[in-house]
């Protein structure tokens, strides 16, 4: 049975598109369908893996007014989509920015999620860690030192092809900056790259103008104590940060866990799916939680 596609109108004009793999009484709840579904289906084995895109992503509906993105909205809709699905308690993977939208629903919403996956989150506070200077929105979306994209430009590519520049904006730009080895490139899947929602010159303006400011200074730490649900952190071993900030992450947590995927970057489960997968399926079938210990405490490490 291949996967089964829902819509979700979360406000008047703003749907939501989700699909549904797999059967069985456990359900893991996925945002970014898009780039996520496919990489992430082995983990339908067993379970119903409800991967949805979020709002102007993907093949959810296009969201013209910037008033209308942002973190809240995120977290918002995540808790209505559970809602419309009937899921008292559930599982969430997340990846990237959606794990601060998966967090921030965790904290919102207690009791209404059973176990977190966060996989190449940001650190638990801004500063310092993300306190790097970023390049510009011209400069993401015509970058520098990038030829063939830039030929394609001048060639009107973007606009005659969007979607074969897409792909070649992710090749050429994009996941070289994220994979471990360039090799890797080729190892995640570029459908997404399809979809109007996907292409850079909208997503990027919306990132970057709208979607990242609404995070604002955040500091998570003095919340973290109260999320009774046990939290498996998953970094490629590339791009993990200092131990200073998994450790800040770790000793915050009641039930912290961390996991990191040797000869991977940005998207462990694609770059090394024999590390990724085994560990995140021994988190999810774990025992039940336990009473929560005082924040501090040595945490264990998922092999």
């Amino acid at each position: 049975m291949g996967p089964r596609d829902g819509s979700l109108e979360v406000e008047p004009g703003i749907t939501l598109h989700y699909a549904v793999q797999g059967e069985g009484p456990e359900v893991l709840l996925v945002p970014n369908a898009a780039w996520l579904a496919r990489p992430l289906a082995p983990l339908a084995r067993g379970r119903r893996l409800v991967c949805y895109d979020l709002r102007g992503r993907g093949r959810s509906s296009p969201v013209d007014d910037p008033a209308r993105l942002g973190i809240s909205f995120d977290v918002s809709d995540l808790e209505a989509l559970r809602r419309h699905l009937g899921l008292e308690r559930t599982a969430v993977l997340a990846h990237s920015y959606a794990t601060a939208v998966a967090l921030l629903h965790a904290l919102d919403h207690p009791g209404t999620v059973s176990r977190l996956v966060l996989v190449g989150g940001f650190g638990a506070r801004r500063r310092p860690w993300h306190e790097a200077e970023q390049p510009t929105l011209g400069e993401m979306i015509r970058p520098p030192g990038a030829p063939r994209l830039g030929a394609m430009r001048a060639g009107r590519v973007h606009r005659t092809d969007p979607r074969g520049y897409a792909r070649e904006w992710m090749r050429q730009y994009l996941l070289p900056l994220q994979v471990a080895h360039p090799h890797h490139v080729d190892r995640v899947p570029l459908d997404a790259c399809d979809l109007p929602n996907e292409f850079p010159e909208r997503w990027l303006k919306q990132w970057m103008e709208r979607i990242q400011p609404s995070l604002g200074d955040w500091d998570w730490r003095p919340r973290l104590p109260s999320l009774g649900v046990p939290v498996l952190l998953v970094w490629g071993q590339a791009e993990r940060g200092p131990r200073e900030l998994e450790r800040e992450w770790l000793d915050s947590l009641r039930d912290g866990h961390l996991h990191l995927v040797s000869d991977a970057g940005h998207w462990p489960f694609c770059e090394n799916p024999g590390a990724f997968f085994p560990a995140v399926e021994a988190f999810l079938a774990g025992p039940a939680p336990r009473p929560a210990a005082p924040p501090g405490r040595a945490p264990r490490t998922v092999a």
